[in-house]
């Protein structure tokens, strides 16, 4: 029996991702490095991703950051579109390079990568804007975003895979799903 998720659980799951990243990057606004804030929730993006599909992990990942945490900071904004595209890229990628979820140092490494490529969206956009300049916002981004995905991504990632698997939303279930039933037509 093919298992792909509706259209109302993948939209349930960006939603729900949207706002545990974005009230978890909103409650910790107070904590800046520069005009750039630490964020412990930022491996919510990558786990978010690796568990339920890169675009599920990237919307999500996107509209938290811009449409929840921006605005409820009142930093919502032209500036904060190198953040859109910056965060989505971070719960976009680790998903889709990441080929097996068990394994830590996979994760971490395309979570971290995923931070580094969000940081030049983030400055780029910035410095073009003539906002920032690129190198310290860069730095802030990877100091906020790098340690917290390497550390914390692979380990919401281990404990939630089993739970997610076992309610059949894991996204690589559903490859798996759909090669048996073209093998058996």
């Amino acid at each position: 029996m093919n298992n792909k998720k509706s259209t109302v659980t993948t939209i349930s799951l960006i939603i729900v991702g949207a706002v545990l990243y974005g009230v978890g990057c909103f409650a910790t606004m107070n904590i800046a490095i520069g005009t750039v804030t630490f964020r412990p929730a930022a491996f919510i993006a990558c786990a978010w991703g690796i568990l339920f599909g890169p675009w599920i992990g990237g919307i999500s990942a996107a509209i938290g950051n811009t449409f929840i945490s921006d605005v409820l900071s009142g930093w919502f904004g032209i500036g904060g579109v190198g953040g859109f595209v910056g965060n989505f890229i971070m719960g976009f990628l680790p998903a889709l390079m990441v080929r097996n979820a068990k394994k830590w140092a996979p994760i971490s490494i395309w979570s971290s990568i995923a931070a580094v490529i969000c940081a030049v969206f983030i400055a780029g956009w910035q410095q073009i804007m003539s906002i920032n300049k690129f190198w310290p916002m860069f730095i802030a981004v990877c100091a906020s975003n790098i340690p917290i995905n390497l550390i914390l991504t692979p380990i919401a990632v281990k404990l939630l895979l089993p739970r997610v698997q076992k309610r059949g939303l894991y996204w690589k279930d559903d490859d798996v799903d759909a090669e048996e039933l073209e093998g058996t037509l």
